[in-house]
């Protein structure tokens, strides 16, 4: 299956607007440019007409799209994935990288098509901050899995249940790859949405997504929390974070601690008891 690329020159604001609208039309992999945004699709579910109208209602006249086929992207990112160092914390690697002393934990990520490598700021934001509780025997459901990465943290980190789900049938296949690459077969990872979930509730919800996804979902995140439970949130922008407190207020998800990378933002939230 081929994937259709868009490079979109548009300003950070902008940007994180786009990525909710494209995500309607099923873009469903976005990643960060120095001047805007990339965001790919499945060719067979491309619309040219439908991008075109979303363009055009933003005065986006110029915009370049390409056709990547599938079997040439490993080459592409195994030219360009560096290994990510978090601190002393995590040394995030692909299977071709050599292993490196000196860090508490190692995580072994071949993202392919797959967003969620660390090299994000949101990602190493959320990466962080699951070093910042304890998890020992505590179930944990990542929402928007992607690769898989959080999940294995916190597995890693001695979480007992780990769940993740992705609405990307390619994530979700990615994922079970790279959890026999980490020892973690056990976490079963699922296709679909925070609504396709069942009503288990967990100790610990993380959702890397956007900001329009996260403000839709807050209600689903908090129904399946447990009372004193923990939510990470993290996709946006720290000028964001008004807007995503007060939406998280109305389920009664108390602020604890906030972060920031380059503007973006991480949440951690607590389910009131």
């Amino acid at each position: 299956m081929s994937t259709i690329q868009v490079k979109i020159t548009a300003s950070p604001e902008l940007s994180d607007i786009l990525v909710a609208e494209l995500g309607e039309i099923q873009f469903d992999i976005f990643e960060d440019s120095e001047s805007g945004v990339i965001a790919y699709c499945p060719e067979v579910d491309f619309s040219a007409e439908a991008l075109t109208e979303i363009m055009s209602r933003y005065g986006l006249e110029t915009y370049e799209t390409n056709r990547i086929e599938k079997q040439n992207w490993n080459e592409v990112w195994e030219s360009n994935y560096d290994p990510i160092r978090i601190e002393d914390l995590v040394l995030i690697r692909a299977s071709f990288h050599p292993s490196e002393p000196g860090f508490q934990m190692e995580v072994v990520i071949n993202p392919k098509m797959s967003f969620g490598t660390g090299h994000h700021e949101t990602t190493s934001l959320m990466t962080k901050a699951l070093f910042n509780v304890d998890l020992t025997d505590k179930s944990v459901l990542d929402a928007g899995t992607g690769t898989g990465l959080l999940a294995f943290v916190a597995k890693k980190r001695g979480a007992g249940f780990v769940r993740g789900f992705d609405i990307d049938e390619w994530s979700v296949e990615n994922s079970i790859e790279n959890a026999g690459l980490n020892g973690c077969e056990e976490i079963p990872f699922g296709l679909g949405t925070i609504t396709d979930e069942d009503e288990r509730e967990y100790d610990v919800l993380l959702a890397n997504i956007n900001r329009n996804i996260l403000l839709a979902e807050m209600a689903d995140y908090a129904a399946r929390i447990k009372s004193g439970g923990l939510l990470f949130l993290s996709g946006f922008y720290t000028e964001d974070i008004p807007l995503l407190l007060e939406s998280a207020e109305k389920q009664q998800l108390n602020f604890i601690a906030q972060a920031s990378k380059n503007n973006w933002a991480c949440l951690q939230l607590r389910k009131k008891s």
